[in-house]
């Protein structure tokens, strides 16, 4: 996913990328392409780059554990310039762009930002319920074997 920017002019252009997610680098657990669509806004001191990115993933429900598909959708800005100002050293989404750089690559902005627009809390549906085999049910009484009786009285002999 790069964009040539040599010989652009001012203004707004758009371009649509796809690229398979484990040439992206992405996790096993991502399907097929990312895709990512960008505008770009060139001004005399400055690039805009506005980035819609999607790609769909394989994950495991937290509450029930079975496996279920979704698409993960992500969006952020960049900029890109040609000053030298000391004062952008810090924010990831600033880049400073030496004279001759004519390549801009959103490869890297792509994959970290789709990896953290994966939820915090995977649900296969918004009101999936906790199965009920791993809900904990109230201990039954249950016959003990006699052979065992003499340790279930010392066990409760320990409890009291």
């Amino acid at each position: 996913m790069k964009i040539n920017i040599s010989g652009l002019s001012e203004g707004v252009h758009s371009y649509d990328f796809a690229k398979p997610a484990i040439a992206l680098g992405l996790e096993q657990n991502y399907l097929g392409e990312v895709h990512a669509h960008v505008t770009l806004e060139k001004s005399i001191h400055q690039i805009a780059v506005m980035v819609n990115a999607s790609v769909k993933g394989v994950f495991v429900c937290d509450r029930c554990a079975d496996e279920f598909e979704e698409e993960v959708k992500t969006s952020f800005t960049s900029i890109y310039s040609w000053n030298n100002d000391d004062e952008a050293g810090d924010d990831d989404d600033f880049h400073i762009l030496r004279k001759e750089e004519n390549i801009i690559s959103i490869d890297d902005s792509v994959k970290e930002y789709l990896a953290i627009a994966v939820p915090l809390k995977l649900l296969c549906k918004k009101n999936c319920d906790i199965p009920e085999s791993f809900i904990a049910k109230p201990e039954v009484e249950v016959t003990i074997d006699p052979r065992w009786k003499k340790l279930q009285d010392l066990l409760r002999t320990e409890k009291n």
